[in-house]
């Protein structure tokens, strides 16, 4: 980990974050997980659209000045979509599998994922009879950002890859950058936001130290596209005009934002009801009355902000953060697996075009955040 420049991960307040178990996962298990991501991805494409053709953005926390872009988006833009996770309750142990969120914007525990779990149990090869993680992220992502670059023809194959300079964030947005060094992609940088230069005229630059603007026309951010809504109105309407004008293509592009909205799944809900892998949600608390429910903020991160009622209207359990200001959606209480010792599990399948890799953290209180535990996986 320290050669692969990922000691951040496991030092100081992370000492205890990286797990020294593994847990098995059968085959059969890993192709629920692949065929559940499958088709909760294409079900959360298909409530945007159904966001766009019903006008529904304040339901889902759209601001009325971002709906011009995210109509564009919606229309134009869902094959650029390049890195997801879903995060689920159940999948193993015989309970089912059940989405909790999508983090299709800028969702982290990349490293952990594609290169942690993958060297430990490499590492442990005796004691787990050579079995090893489900992890396709390196091809898969190559493959996904070739296909993007592919459907734009007229555009240089360069990608810029930015953060706000948080550690986790850059560690996050390195494996992006590994990835597009395999697909092949010579011409990139990683640089802060505060480096680069948004014209909506031209498009998207970089001053190098010669004083020269280097134009990029594919720009990875790793920085939420609701941040930018709220925090930054003046860079999305930059970004609104280079986009739309075709200046420069920003993955994952706009429309991840409104797949990250937790109200989306009170739309997959409406759409399909009965689909296995949903919970009932809604934008009504009174939906729930009796029953056992959590609620989250539209807009949540990070496991913040989140209430779990068990037939009451009192919560039982509740977690502090910064996101308590934006509105709420109401969700069925679902069933985490949980070992002998109490602790509970929440598994996470990557989404790069098709079901690329799965994960666990576990933890011991009933909402799994940002103090949670990782823990590797291995199939058979």
């Amino acid at each position: 980990m320290r050669d692969a420049g990922l000691d951040w991960l496991r030092k100081g307040e992370n000492k205890d974050y990286l797990s020294e178990d593994f847990v098995r996962v059968e085959e059969y298990e890993l192709r629920a997980f692949k065929t559940a991501a499958e088709n909760l991805h294409r079900l959360a494409l298909r409530a945007a659209a159904e966001v766009a053709a019903r006008n529904l953005w304040s339901r889902v926390g759209i601001p009325d000045r971002c709906v011009s872009l995210l109509e564009y988006s919606v229309k134009n833009e869902t094959d650029l979509h390049l890195i997801g996770r879903f995060d689920f309750a159940g999948g193993i142990d015989k309970l089912p599998i059940k989405m909790l969120e999508y983090n299709a914007d800028t969702c982290s525990l990349i490293p952990e994922t594609a290169y942690v779990q993958q060297q430990h149990a490499a590492q442990e090869a005796g004691k787990l009879n050579g079995k090893l993680p489900y992890n396709r992220y390196a091809p898969s992502i190559a493959e996904q950002l070739k296909k993007i670059m592919r459907s734009r023809p007229d555009a240089e194959p360069n990608l810029l890859v930015s953060t706000l300079g948080y550690q986790e964030d850059r560690l996050n947005a390195d494996m992006i950058n590994l990835g597009a060094q395999k697909a092949g992609i010579e011409d990139r940088l990683s640089i802060g936001l505060e480096g680069v230069i948004f014209s909506p005229d031209e498009g998207i630059f970089v001053k190098n130290s010669r004083d020269e603007y280097r134009r990029y026309d594919f720009w990875f951010k790793f920085i939420p596209w609701e941040f930018i809504a709220f925090e930054e109105p003046d860079l999305w309407d930059d970004l609104s005009t280079i986009i739309q004008n075709n200046l420069c293509t920003v993955v994952n592009p706009a429309v991840s934002m409104l797949l990250q909205s937790k109200a989306l799944m009170e739309i997959m809900y409406e759409l399909e009801p009965n689909n296995p892998y949903l919970l009932k949600t809604t934008a009504a608390e009174n939906d729930f009355f009796g029953g056992q429910y959590v609620r989250k903020p539209q807009f949540g991160r990070m496991g913040e902000n989140i209430a779990v009622f068990k037939h009451s209207r009192t919560p039982t359990y509740e977690t502090d953060g910064d996101y308590g200001d934006f509105p709420a959606v109401y969700q069925q209480l679902a069933q985490l697996n949980e070992d002998r010792e109490g602790h509970l599990y929440q598994p996470s399948v990557f989404y790069t075009g098709e079901a690329s890799a799965l994960c666990f953290r576990r933890q011991d209180d009933p909402v799994i955040d940002d103090d949670a535990e990782f823990v590797g996986s291995v199939i058979g």
